[in-house]
């Protein structure tokens, strides 16, 4: 699949006018975010940026692959009875950046894991340390093998030859984390189990296709992933982007991707069985990041009408945006989705050009940044077909516009139609006669303005002026 690109529309202004008075002014149009979908993570960026995230998974290349290969290759570990789950909120400070930064000065190129560990000891003041430098090293040192993967031409994959190759594939990564923290003086496992959208791992069990870890520190037990914190795969190629993210995951967060075997390695007071874990939804740790919760559609597979809306409550400050691709991959036009927030609660709405499978993205940020992140996947299977919602813009997610009519693109023209929309905050909201530059104002109730209008133009674009300011931003476009 092709690496995400995202596109705006161009910036115009207009000047505040008296109502139905012409201006020779610009509208400010609010940024469209439109998308293509890249190899595991998309985003939408409003500055017209381009790239590839760290992703769900590395990859999803499993489920097209064979099994029944063993070569014999995986460390062994042993059983631990009851591991007790650790307090991954305690590593949350800025120390895990500075170990990070200082992990990315550890040079070397030999293939003994005790040798690597002599020069890792004598950075790390404590285990924490000590476990993560050595998962921070691995991640920004060790590539991932994609041919390996793809073709099951496993080679030999204990840490002695993973250090001496410099990539691997996921048997590899945990093998690799296991032997360097234990000779950092660490309990470590290896933990196996079944991924959604995971590598492979070596073994001949269908429920099985990715491996990770767990790590000791002061007698609790931490879960990582160096696999998934060291990139993702792109057009079949590997793009290293180091995700500490994928180090100390909460249980909580990374069960909705990473089933172990062994149920005890869930480390969670209620474990999920299997039937429960294949219906979740793909969920990154941006859903957990931005306090996302699943209000309507709590599972992966949803079947559909013409039309979908799913409804989700998010954290403060949190914008969502969605995004519709069908069963190649491919994105649909943004007219597609249609995405509202107020005061937390959150509506996604998607209309299916016709009855298939589609994948129904949904990514958030906050307005301290720039560009949206996926938070989650769902596989939808609509019934039949639905009408294109109208373009939204950037000014529209930010000031929480509730648009309640009219909610498809197209408006009929030399028909009278009728305007409901909210805007928190708003003094004046138009309607814009792009073609003879004229603002025709809606009836103000409180946030709600509405009127009705004939239509007899093309592009009618719905714009607002805040207090403090002469311009008019655009909120919704119609065709």
């Amino acid at each position: 699949m092709a690496p995400h690109r995202s596109q705006t529309h161009s910036v115009r202004r207009y000047q505040k006018v008296k109502p139905r008075q012409s201006s020779k002014g610009s509208l400010v149009m609010g940024m469209v975010l439109l998308g293509l979908v890249g190899g595991a993570m998309w985003y939408f960026s409003p500055s017209g940026g381009s790239k590839s995230l760290p992703p769900v998974n590395l990859g999803a290349i499993a489920d097209k692959l064979p099994q029944g290969i063993n070569p014999k290759t995986l460390v062994v570990t042993q059983r631990v009875e009851n591991p007790i789950a650790g307090n991954t909120a305690s590593f949350s400070g800025d120390g895990g950046e500075r170990l990070d930064n200082l992990a990315r000065t550890i040079v070397y190129q030999g293939n003994s894991v005790k040798e690597l560990a002599a020069l890792i000891s004598p950075l790390a003041n404590n285990d924490w340390e000590k476990a993560r430098l050595a998962y921070s090293w691995i991640t920004q040192n060790i590539v991932y093998d994609v041919p390996m993967a793809e073709t099951r031409n496993i080679d030999d994959l204990r840490p002695e030859t993973v250090l001496a190759r410099g990539e691997t594939i996921c048997s590899g990564y945990s093998n690799l984390y296991q032997a360097l923290a234990k000779e950092l003086g660490l309990d470590v496992v290896i933990i196996e189990g079944f991924a959604k959208g995971g590598d492979v791992i070596v073994g001949d069990d269908p429920d099985v296709n990715h491996a990770w870890n767990g790590v000791s520190i002061d007698g609790q037990w931490y879960l990582l992933d160096t696999t998934w914190g060291a990139g993702i795969v792109s057009n079949g190629k590997f793009e290293a982007k180091f995700n500490p993210n994928y180090f100390a995951t909460p249980p909580e967060q990374l069960i909705v991707s990473h089933f172990p075997r062994e149920t005890q390695w869930q480390l969670l007071p209620q474990p999920y069985d299997r039937q429960t874990f294949d219906q979740l939804p793909a969920l990154t740790p941006r859903f957990f990041r931005d306090q996302i919760a699943l209000v309507s559609h709590p599972q992966n597979d949803i079947v559909a009408g013409g039309d979908l809306e799913v409804t989700l409550r998010t954290g403060n400050d949190v914008q969502v945006v969605a995004q519709l691709m069908n069963n190649n991959g491919q994105p649909l036009d943004k007219q597609y989705t249609l995405s509202q927030s107020q005061r937390g609660q959150v509506t996604v709405n998607a209309a299916f050009p016709q009855p298939g499978e589609y994948k129904l993205l949904i990514l958030s940020k906050n307005s301290q940044e720039e560009t949206y992140y996926q938070a989650i996947v769902y596989d939808v299977t609509a019934q039949g077909s639905g009408q294109p919602f109208p373009s939204t813009y950037g000014t529209f997610s930010e000031m929480q516009v509730r648009l309640i009519s009219p909610l498809g693109r197209t408006l009929p023209q030399n028909q009278a139609s009728y305007f409901q929309i909210q805007v928190p905050g708003a003094e004046t909201v138009v309607l814009v006669d792009q073609d003879r530059r004229e603002l025709i104002p809606l009836n103000r109730t409180g946030d709600i303005f509405t009127g009705s209008e004939i239509i007899r133009f093309d592009n009618v674009t719905v714009a607002a002026q805040f207090p403090g300011s002469n311009q008019f931003w655009s909120l919704v476009e119609y065709e």
